[in-house]
């Protein structure tokens, strides 16, 4: 195995630990959505996008993001309304009983975080959010994705 720098081997070593607390709390909780489904529905809580506008700004490709978008159809969280740009073309936005939902998770998710972090005081709280945007932001950079922009420059 190649040397690596010791900051980068424990980040990763939290990261891998953190990805895995957050699967076991993911299958003890009982949200009222998938994961992907609330991701989704959080993309669209500023109105309707196109199936493109979805996959640029969750990373993934048109085809995963029109299944998922089928499965939410038939759940009724969703609904296809027409593009005013482009009368041939639907726009997605979500239902009210999307916007409840993800609402109800965001609410559940929030109450978790606060319970978990209550010791914490917020300066602790915003830099990890804070740094979590940038790791998030460059690693979305690494993949190539063309709406991301730039790395985030160096801090000093």
């Amino acid at each position: 195995m190649p040397a690596f720098n010791k900051s980068l081997l424990a980040l990763e070593y939290e990261l891998t630990t953190l990805v895995r607390a957050l699967e076991a709390l993911r299958r003890r909780r009982n949200y009222p959505l998938e994961r992907s489904h609330y991701l989704l529905l959080l993309q669209l809580s500023e109105g309707p996008l196109s199936i493109g506008e979805i996959a640029e700004r969750l990373l993934l490709d048109n085809s995963t993001v029109t299944r998922q978008i089928n499965a939410m159809l038939k759940r009724q969280l969703l609904q296809k309304v027409p593009n005013p740009n482009d009368g041939r073309s639907a726009l997605v936005s979500s239902t009210e009983k999307g916007q409840n939902l993800a609402e109800e998770m965001h609410a559940l998710r929030i109450s978790r975080l606060e319970t978990a972090l209550k010791q914490w005081p917020d300066s602790d709280k915003q830099t990890l959010a804070d740094l979590t945007r940038r790791l998030t932001h460059d690693l979305a950079y690494s993949l190539d994705a063309t709406t991301v922009g730039e790395p985030e420059k160096e801090r000093s």
